[in-house]
C-alpha cells in the first residue's frame, strides 16, 4: 500500500530511524526495517491493542526484560549441521538468549489474562530452555573457559597437566639455581617456545649447555634451549595438552548435539523475542511522543484531535536543548542581552485538529507561505501510516483514523524538510500515476495528499487542472487533502457539496502564522498586507491593488475580516468553555460537600441509635435487678398504675416540641414524705423538709444524699399515702418501664423454651409499666408454643384472663392478655 516515493515524502523512513533508538538488539532493528503499514483492519486492531497492553504493563510492572538479547540466528544455523561444534563464546551468547524466556515468564507470573490477553498469548508461547542453560553454565565460565567440572575426564587431565607443569618448573628452577650453569644463563627466567618450556642461554655458551635449541632472539645474542632433562617431561605435557583439547572438543560436541535437538524451539523463541523487542520499542516510542491508540474505522473518516508531527516534536526538543546551550555559553560572556539571541528556533509544536471523510471528502487548505499547510498534509499522512503500522499516534484521546488501502502523496518542500521543489511535469507525472492506481484498484479507500495543486505552470491552466483533478477524485469518494494559493479553487470548493475550505490562521498583530487550521473558513495569501506591514512603499502597494482589481481586493479584505471574526469567535468560545469548566468544578465541589454532610448526618444518627440501644440495655439490667424487690414490696396494682400515670403525664410535658406560649408556672402541692422526681438526675427522691424562705426550700433525700432544690427542679409528685409501699428505686424502674415496654410481643417462630423465657419476662415488665392489656403473637403452627404460653398465663398471678384475638386481628395465632386491676 506504500510506494517508495510516498515513504520518503511523508518521512516514514526517518520515523523508523527514530524508532530504532529504542530497540535492544539487531533483531528489533530488523523488525523495524521490515515495518510496513497494513491495510487489514483485524491486523491493525490487533497490533494497536497489543501495543496498548504492553504500554499498560510497562506502566504498572516495568519493562519486559530483554538484556542479553542478540541475534544468534547464524549460530543456530551452524549448529543445525550434523557434526558441527560451537565455540564457548557462541554458547555464552546462546545461554544469554536462552535464559530470557524463563526470566520473562517469571515477570508475567500471576498476571490477569483478561487485562493482557494478546501479550500473554505471546509470553505463553515462548519455549523455555532451563536444562540447556544449566548445561552451558555448568560447563563454560562467563569468560568462555571450559570448566573442570564439565567432565571427570577433563578434571583428571587438568590435574595431570598441573602436576607435569609443576615438575617442569621445579626442574628448570633447579637448573637456574645450579652454579654449574650460572655463566651460561642469559637471564634467570622460565619461558616457552614452540609450546615447550625453555630457558635463555648465552650465544657463546650454547655449545657447553646440554639441550635442544627451540628458538633464538632477534639480536642473535640469546638461544632459547630446552634442557635434555625436561625433554620427556615436555613431551608428556604436550600429550596431556592434546588430550585436554580432545576432551574439550568432545564436551562442546555433546553440548552442540544437545542444542541441535531443540533448534526448532530456539528459532521459534528467537522470533518471539524479536517481536517482544520490537513491541517494547513501540511502547517506548509511544511514551516518548505521549501518543495514544487511535479509534479505527472502515468508513474513511479521519478526525485527528490535537495531532502533532512526530519529527517536528523531536526537532523542537532539540531546539530547546540547542538554545539552552547557547544561552549558557553567552551567559559566560559579557555580551548584552540584545546581542545574546538574535534568532529563536521553534520550541513548541502547535497541535492540529483535522477532519475529513464524514461531512466532506475533499479539504482544500489555503493560507500564506510558511503558515503550516504542508505540515498539516504530512501530519495526516504520517499519522495514518503510523496507525496502520501498529504504532500509537501523537494526538489527543478520541482521535479516529480509517484503514486506507492506498496512501498517495505529492508534497513539495517549501519548508526545506527534505526535498527541493519539483517541476510541473514531475508533479503531473506523480498525479497521473496516483489516478491510474486508484482507477485500477476500484477502491475508494485511498488517501490523496497534494501540495500546491496545479502549481508550476500558468495559474489559469493550473487552476483548471486542479478543479478537474478534485472533481475526478470527489466522484470516486477518495479522501483528498490539498493545499493551494489559487483563489478560484477556493471559490470552486465553496460550490461543491462534497468539498470544504480550510485555512491556516494568521496573527495580524505580529505578522506571524499561528499554525492553527481553521476548517470552514477559506484563507488568504495575504501577500499585499504582509508587504505593507513590512514597509513596502505605499505607491507600489496601491499600484499592486489596482492591477489586482477591485473585486479581488474586496474578496481578500473579506477573507481577512472572516479570519479575524473567526479568531474572535474562537476566543469567546474558549472563554465560555473555561467558564463552563469552572462552573462544573464549583458544582462538583458543592455536591461533594452535600454528600459529606449527608454521610456525617447518617453517622450521627447511627451513633445515636447505638447509644439509645445501650441505654435501653442498661435500663433492662436495672429492671431485672429490682424485680425481686418489687415483688417483695407487694405493691398494689392501683398504686403502681397511678404512679406510672403521673410519670407519663410528666413525660408528655417534657417533650421537646416548644409551646406556642410559655405556660404559667403551677405551684405544686408538696408535703414532707412525698416522693418526687428530680429532673436533672431523672431519679425519684423523698422530701424530708420544707422551708418557707430561700430559693431552694425543698430538702430531698436521694439514696444516701441530701439535696436542697427549688420547685422548678422537680416534677411527678407522689403523695406519701400513694407511695408508702413504693421505694424510690422502684419508682425509677417503673418510670423507665413506662417509656420502653410495648403493648405487643412477637415470639412467632421461636423454640418453646426460648419463647417462654421471653414471655415470662415480658409479662413482668408489662405489669410494672401499668399496661392493662397486651397481645402475644405466637402463631398457629403445631400449637406447641401456643399451649406453652397459655400454661404460663395460667400460672401468672397478675393475669386476670386471656383469649384469642379477633379473626381479623390474628385469630388463634394471637393471644390477648388482660392484667388484674
Amino acid at each position: 500500500m506504500l510506494l517508495p516515493n510516498v515513504e520518503k515524502a511523508l518521512e516514514y523512513d526517518k520515523l523508523k530511524i527514530l524508532l530504532k533508538r529504542h530497540t535492544a538488539s539487531e533483531l528489533g532493528n530488523a523488525r523495524v526495517d521490515k515495518l510496513v503499514p497494513s491495510d487489514s483492519l483485524d491486523t491493525v486492531h490487533y497490533l494497536q491493542k497489543l501495543c496498548s497492553e504492553a504500554k499498560i504493563f510497562q506502566q504498572q510492572f516495568g519493562e519486559i526484560p530483554l538484556n542479553g538479547l542478540t541475534d544468534i540466528g547464524q549460530t543456530l544455523r551452524q549448529a543445525s549441521k550434523t557434526g558441527a561444534i560451537l565455540e564457548p563464546d557462541e554458547f555464552l551468547n546462546i545461554a544469554k538468549v536462552a535464559q530470557l524466556p524463563s526470566t520473562i515468564k517469571k515477570k508475567f507470573k500471576n498476571q490477569d489474562r483478561d487485562e493482557f490477553p494478546r501479550l500473554l498469548s505471546i509470553i505463553e508461547s515462548l519455549p523455555v530452555f532451563d536444562e540447556i542453560v544449566e548445561s552451558i553454565w555448568s560447563c563454560i565460565s562467563p569468560e568462555g573457559t571450559v570448566l573442570d567440572r564439565a567432565s571427570s575426564e577433563l578434571r583428571a587431565i587438568r590435574r595431570k597437566l598441573f602436576k607435569i607443569r609443576e615438575n617442569i618448573h621445579q626442574k628448570l628452577e633447579a637448573i637456574l639455581r645450579s652454579p654449574d650453569h650460572q655463566k651460561s644463563i642469559q637471564e634467570s627466567v622460565i619461558t616457552s617456545r614452540n609450546n615447550r618450556y625453555v630457558i635463555p642461554i648465552k650465544q657463546d655458551a650454547k655449545a657447553f649447555f646440554s639441550g635442544v635449541v627451540q628458538g633464538q632472539s632477534t639480536s642473535g645474542a640469546t638461544y632459547f634451549m630446552e634442557p635434555l632433562a625436561i625433554v620427556e617431561m615436555n613431551n608428556a605435557l604436550h600429550e596431556a595438552v592434546e588430550a585436554e583439547h580432545r576432551e574439550i572438543r568432545k564436551i562442546l560436541l555433546e553440548l552442540t548435539d544437545h542444542l541441535r535437538e531443540r533448534i526448532v524451539d530456539f528459532e521459534c523463541a528467537l522470533e518471539l523475542l524479536a517481536e517482544l523487542d520490537f513491541l517494547s520499542a513501540k511502547v517506548q516510542f509511544s511514551f516518548e511522543l505521549n501518543a495514544i491508540e487511535p479509534k479505527l474505522n472502515t468508513r474513511g473518516r479521519v478526525n485527528l484531535l490535537k495531532a502533532r508531527h512526530p519529527l517536528l516534536e523531536f526537532q523542537t526538543r532539540a531546539n530547546i536543548q540547542s538554545q539552552k546551550q547557547k544561552t549558557d555559553e553567552l551567559d559566560k560572556t559579557e555580551e548584552s542581552s540584545e546581542q545574546k539571541i538574535t534568532h529563536r528556533l521553534p520550541t513548541k509544536v502547535v497541535p492540529t485538529d483535522v477532519r475529513v471523510g464524514k461531512d466532506f471528502k475533499t479539504l482544500v487548505i489555503t493560507g500564506p507561505n510558511t503558515g503550516g499547510k504542508t505540515v498539516v498534509l504530512k501530519t495526516v499522512g504520517l499519522l495514518c501510516l503510523m496507525a496502520q503500522s501498529g504504532l500509537h499516534i501523537p494526538a489527543a484521546s478520541g482521535s479516529k483514523l480509517p484503514i486506507f488501502h492506498r496512501v498517495f502523496a505529492d508534497i513539495g518542500d517549501d519548508q526545506n524538510i527534505e526535498q527541493s521543489l519539483s517541476t510541473f511535469s514531475s508533479h503531473i507525472t506523480k498525479i497521473a500515476e496516483m489516478l491510474k492506481s486508484i482507477e485500477d484498484s476500484k477502491s475508494s479507500h485511498s488517501l490523496v495528499l497534494l501540495d500546491e495543486i496545479g502549481a508550476g505552470t500558468d495559474p489559469t491552466e493550473g487552476t483548471a487542472l486542479g478543479m478537474a483533478i478534485l472533481a475526478w477524485l470527489s466522484e470516486r469518494n477518495v479522501n483528498t487533502i490539498v493545499t493551494t494559493h489559487y483563489g478560484a479553487l477556493k471559490a470552486y470548493t465553496h460550490t461543491q457539496n462534497n468539498m470544504e475550505n480550510a485555512s491556516m490562521e494568521f496573527d495580524w498583530s505580529t505578522l506571524q502564522p499561528t499554525y492553527r487550521l481553521k476548517i470552514g473558513v477559506p484563507g488568504s495569501s495575504n501577500a499585499i498586507k504582509i508587504a505593507e506591514q513590512l514597509g513596502l512603499p505605499p505607491r507600489i502597494l496601491s499600484d499592486a491593488e489596482t492591477r489586482l482589481g477591485n473585486n479581488n481586493v474586496a474578496v481578500e479584505d473579506l477573507l481577512i475580516q472572516l479570519q479575524q471574526t473567526q479568531q474572535e469567535l474562537d476566543t469567546e468560545r474558549e472563554q465560555l468553555h473555561e467558564k463552563t469548566r469552572l462552573a462544573e468544578t464549583e458544582y462538583q465541589k458543592h455536591r461533594e460537600l452535600i454528600e459529606t454532610f449527608e454521610a456525617e448526618q447518617q453517622t450521627r444518627l447511627q451513633n445515636a441509635e447505638k447509644e439509645a440501644l445501650e441505654i435501653v440495655a442498661t435500663a433492662r439490667r436495672t429492671v431485672d435487678s429490682v424485680v425481686a424487690d418489687i415483688r417483695r414490696e407487694q405493691a398494689s396494682k392501683a398504686s403502681i398504675r397511678d404512679a406510672f400515670s403521673k410519670i407519663e403525664t410528666a413525660k408528655k410535658q417534657l417533650k421537646p416540641d416548644p409551646p406556642i406560649e410559655q405556660p404559667k408556672k403551677v405551684k405544686l402541692n408538696i408535703n414532707v414524705g412525698d416522693k418526687v422526681r428530680i429532673k436533672q438526675l431523672n431519679r425519684f427522691g423523698e422530701i424530708t423538709a420544707i422551708t418557707k424562705q430561700g430559693s431552694t426550700p425543698l430538702q430531698i433525700r436521694v439514696g444516701s444524699m441530701q439535696m436542697q432544690l427549688s420547685h422548678d427542679d422537680i416534677d411527678s409528685v407522689l403523695s406519701k399515702k400513694e407511695s408508702q409501699h413504693l421505694s424510690t428505686s422502684v419508682l425509677d424502674i417503673q418510670h423507665s418501664k413506662a417509656n420502653s415496654v410495648k403493648s405487643e410481643l412477637c415470639i412467632h417462630g421461636m423454640l418453646v423454651k426460648e419463647g417462654l423465657d421471653i414471655t415470662d419476662k415480658y409479662l413482668d415488665d408489662a405489669y410494672l409499666a401499668g399496661l392493662l392489656t397486651v397481645r402475644i403473637l405466637h402463631g398457629k403452627g403445631t400449637g406447641a408454643l401456643r399451649s406453652a404460653v397459655h400454661k404460663v398465663l395460667d400460672a401468672n398471678p397478675h393475669v386476670a384472663n386471656y383469649q384469642y384475638a379477633h379473626p381479623n386481628e390474628g385469630g388463634e395465632g394471637v393471644t390477648v392478655v388482660k392484667f388484674k386491676e
